[in-house]
């Protein structure tokens, strides 16, 4: 089965798709170099769907910059990532423990895509991942 590559705005909350899909990802990653329309001072980043989505990519920072890009560290090649890490680390955001978020950031340097997602990020993109990543369950022990 062949996939199709789509634009995600992580700037809207929850996060949207770009009208347009490619079929490889080198024109997405091109299109977010030269200026998607209506999205230029967004932070996009690249889904490739075989329906479902199965993999984001956070693009080369080359091109235009854009107030809204993500900050991270710079890199001239797209880092991919399967969504399943993506799922992972966002139950351990879940779980609202910051030393455990932070051992499974470190420990995952050896995926080094995996540097591109932050909270908030993966929360925007929640129902792209099909999660609920809402804020850190009460750890208190109180039943609201």
């Amino acid at each position: 089965m062949s996939s199709i590559y789509r634009i995600l705005c992580l700037s809207h909350d929850p996060a949207i798709t770009a009208d347009a899909e490619y079929s490889r990802p080198e024109p997405a990653i091109a299109a977010i170099g030269s200026g998607i329309d209506g999205h230029a001072d967004c932070d996009l980043l690249i889904g490739r769907y075989s329906y479902p989505l199965i993999e984001v990519g956070c693009p080369p920072n080359t091109g235009a910059q854009r107030t809204g890009q993500h900050r991270c560290y710079p890199h001239s090649v797209t880092e991919w990532v399967d969504v399943a890490w993506l799922r992972i680390l966002a139950a351990v955001y879940r779980i609202g423990d910051e030393q455990t978020a932070m051992l499974a950031v470190e420990s995952s340097l050896n995926h080094s895509a995996l540097r591109h997602w932050s909270r908030e990020r993966l929360r925007r993109l929640r129902d792209e991942l099909g999660i609920d990543a809402n804020e850190p369950a009460d750890q208190s022990g109180e039943a609201s």
